[in-house]
């Protein structure tokens, strides 16, 4: 069975189970006060009958006989009973007190003694029963519906209630597959020189620099695979250690620290950043999540392009702006370029391109981390623009 269908399963059988075990409750309390009253009026009955004089008209539910014996000193209403009322007096003489059946009649019976005997007065609680009766019936039937019906609603309301562990189980299922294949090819490589460094025993560390330097490269590679998935992994579920942090300074200083990077590139590299603008978070989780914009935006900008870096903020939220020139992304790339191991085209042509594909992964859950919003589009003829707000720092007052 489907893993996620048995989650599906197990969730709709507890919430009947609970929907069960309240409801069952509900309607035998509901049934317990109808026994309660019905067994109240039975009494109130019997002790009425008890305390008149044989020959004092009765109710025709309540018949009273003394000892069982004379004809005269039995109620006139028990002639309703016919050939049963034998019977009845009988089984009532030997009860003495509380319930009895008599064939498909169901009573209860009280005595007192008497200057004549004993008298017994009698209660036909057929209809009490069979009041009782129906109503246990009408309540497990109504049970029965209601249980299926709330199997049904919470069967499917289960779909979007485990939607978060299905994500989890494909976000999972798709790390483990991306990180295969991206550990494929490093791998091949490494393999592929050592076996080169097998066949030549004799030679010296020099004359295999260049396989040894191959197997350093994809080590390397391998290793900030690793790192990458590590730190995915830690903005997505580990709790976000928050202080107080000058955003302003942050920018200023990722901007500085890729002046060599521009400058090497071609790129100009434009600023304009807000002074003292303050956020809660983590400090080297937001000193990255600049720098993977930057870097973003610096490997897709192309030679001699620009790089405008903006940030500003509002009453409520600091946004940050990054947007390179170049080729604008396009509307499908945009809305899966925070996926793990996602590359655009461009990326994927490359081919000296060292990136997984987890960059921009991270980036969107540091700024998820963050309680803000990150969010990419392209100008056409212009280029690039990845967006970031994130809430500003509450002042103390």
């Amino acid at each position: 069975m489907d893993i996620l269908k048995k989650h599906r399963l197990n969730y709709t059988i507890s919430i009947v189970l609970m929907a069960a075990l309240f409801l069952t409750i509900i309607f035998s309390i509901f049934i317990l006060i109808s026994a309660a009253t019905n067994a109240t009026d039975e009494q109130e009955a019997l002790s009425s009958v008890l305390d008149m004089r044989p020959g004092v008209p009765t109710d025709i539910q309540c018949f009273y006989f003394i000892d069982g014996v004379p004809s005269d000193e039995i109620s006139k209403n028990a002639v309703i009973y016919g050939e049963e009322l034998d019977e009845i007096i009988k089984t009532a003489s030997e009860t003495k007190e509380g319930k009895f059946q008599c064939g498909r009649r169901y009573f209860v019976v009280a005595n007192k003694q008497v200057p004549g005997g004993i008298l017994y007065a009698v209660y036909d609680r057929t209809a009490h029963h069979k009041e009782l009766t129906d109503r246990a019936i009408q309540s497990a039937l109504m049970l029965c519906l209601a249980l299926i019906i709330i199997g049904i609603i919470a069967y499917i309301i289960s779909s979007k209630t485990l939607r978060p562990i299905k994500e989890a189980m494909d976000k999972q299922s798709d790390l483990i597959a991306n990180a295969s294949h991206e550990l494929k090819t490093p791998l091949t490589i490494i393999s592929a020189n050592m076996d080169l460094l097998k066949s030549e025993p004799g030679s010296t560390v020099e004359e295999n620099s260049e396989s040894i330097s191959a197997i350093n490269s994809q080590i390397e590679r391998m290793q900030g695979l690793i790192q990458n998935m590590l730190e995915l992994s830690r903005m997505e579920q580990a709790e976000i250690k928050k202080e107080e942090l000058n955003f302003s300074e942050i920018t200023t200083g990722a901007c500085l620290s890729f002046e060599a990077v521009c400058f090497e590139n071609g790129t100009e590299l434009i600023e304009e950043i807000g002074p003292d603008i303050s956020i809660n978070g983590e400090k080297e989780a937001i000193e990255r999540l600049v720098i993977i914009l930057l870097d973003n935006a610096n490997k897709y900008c192309g030679k001699n392009g620009k790089i405008g870096v903006r940030l500003s903020q509002d009453g409520k939220k600091a946004h940050l702006a990054v947007m390179n020139t170049g080729e604008a992304i396009s509307d499908e790339d945009a809305k899966h370029v925070f996926d793990r191991f996602y590359r655009t085209d461009g990326a994927r042509e490359n081919k000296n391109n060292q990136s997984f594909g987890l960059g921009l992964s991270i980036a969107y859950a540091t700024v998820s981390g963050h309680g803000g919003t990150i969010s990419c589009h392209g100008i056409e003829g212009k280029g690039t623009v990845f967006e970031v707000a994130l809430p500003l720092l509450k002042q103390k007052h």
